[in-house]
């Protein structure tokens, strides 16, 4: 595998031997000891590293939402970029509607130049919480004040001069143009991404509703809708002078049988689910296998996963598929190990497939604009 960088501003290159990307995502949630999950996850980074992933992902959630424990990830990734050299290190995703732009553009800029150019910045508006109100610039207004920051975002990471000020934004990173990802299930800051030549993430489940054994495949619909949107507007916006990137999240437990991932599986997530249902995100009364199936989480035999990830009709459209462990108790060991089976035995399954799928891509993103009736809300 390759670990060359995608960049959304560099032209597109129709003769390029494109792989499918491949990362892998952590919440930091495997204990409730922080020195614990903080150093083993360092060791994750570097197994990852070794077994030869191309990005490394970190959810990124305040007041420990979903169990994840970094509420900002530099600190964490400036670790990770001392001990490693070319893993990409991705950000899933940091949460600007609460932050200062200009403070932040600083915070990544460093950290870029730390890790040598290997940041991937996903930026998104954070999952609600009742305890927002604590942020001073916390509003009303999520959506407006989303893209208002990530524009001045942009602007501050060119190292523009302050307005009524001698002094310029420092240190700059012109170099982090084309890294810069947009999570949001919002059409309209979907477009917004694509206008602004940036990536797009997708979550790995679903919200509200979404999350039965009945709507997954809605959601799955809904996903893969919002990325020929995606990638609609943006061959409207830049023809072929950028290049798109669509980054896909998945939880994924690979086992020697089906019915074996379903037991470990289950067990590593009960906690979790237990949680979901007490807070109505789970209805009560589910199996174990169709409460994993309103997480959207794919399990089985390294063929049955396949199966499972390659019918989801977002994944041929992606440009990187980011898997991961779903939330839950789990060993260092263990997490090493599946992560080790996702990419020496399900990965070139994948990949080939993906290859096959890709053939397609540009007339599947012409069927759509073709089918466009109106502009879906």
């Amino acid at each position: 595998m390759s670990n060359g960088l995608p960049r959304t501003h560099v032209p597109v290159n129709p003769s390029a031997d494109r792989h499918l990307r491949l990362g892998f995502i952590t919440h930091l949630d495997h204990t409730d000891d922080l020195t614990r999950v903080y150093a083993e996850n360092l060791q994750l980074i570097q197994e990852l590293e070794r077994l030869g992933y191309d990005s490394t992902w970190v959810a990124t959630r305040h007041f420990h939402s979903g169990w994840a424990n970094l509420p900002i990830p530099f600190a964490f990734y400036g670790a990770a970029a001392a001990l490693t050299s070319t893993i990409t290190l991705g950000t899933a995703v940091v949460p600007i509607i609460v932050d200062d732009p200009v403070r932040l553009a600083e915070e990544v800029s460093v950290l870029d130049h730390l890790s040598r150019g290997r940041l991937q910045l996903g930026l998104g508006k954070g999952v609600p919480s009742t305890g927002y109100h604590v942020f001073a610039r916390w509003g009303t207004e999520r959506d407006n004040d989303y893209l208002s920051k990530v524009e001045q975002l942009h602007w501050a990471l060119q190292g523009e001069q302050v307005p009524d000020s001698q002094v310029r934004i420092h240190p700059p990173n012109h170099d982090l143009r084309g890294r810069i990802y947009h999570g949001t299930s919002t059409w309209s800051t979907i477009r917004r991404a694509a206008q602004l030549g940036d990536g797009f993430i997708l979550e790995r489940f679903g919200n509200g509703d979404e999350r039965t054994p009945a709507n997954r495949p809605a959601f799955l619909k809904r996903q893969s809708d919002s990325i020929l949107e995606y990638r609609a507007e943006f061959a409207r916006a830049w023809g072929t002078a950028r290049t798109p990137h669509v980054v896909l999240s998945r939880s994924a437990w690979p086992a020697e049988t089906t019915e074996q991932a379903l037991v470990e599986v289950s067990a590593a997530t009960r906690e979790w689910n237990d949680v979901a249902r007490s807070v109505g995100r789970l209805p009560e009364g589910l199996t174990p296998a169709d409460e994993l199936i309103s997480d959207n989480v794919a399990w089985g035999s390294v063929d049955d996963l396949v199966a499972d990830l390659t019918a989801d009709p977002s994944f041929p459209l992606t440009d990187e598929l980011v898997l991961g462990l779903h939330p839950g108790r789990y060993t260092l060991p263990l997490a090493i190990d599946k992560a080790r089976t996702l990419i020496e035995d399900a990965y070139p399954l994948l990949d080939a497939k993906w290859r096959r799928a890709r053939a397609t891509l540009g007339d599947r993103v012409a069927a759509y604009e073709a089918s466009r009736t109106s502009v879906p809300a």
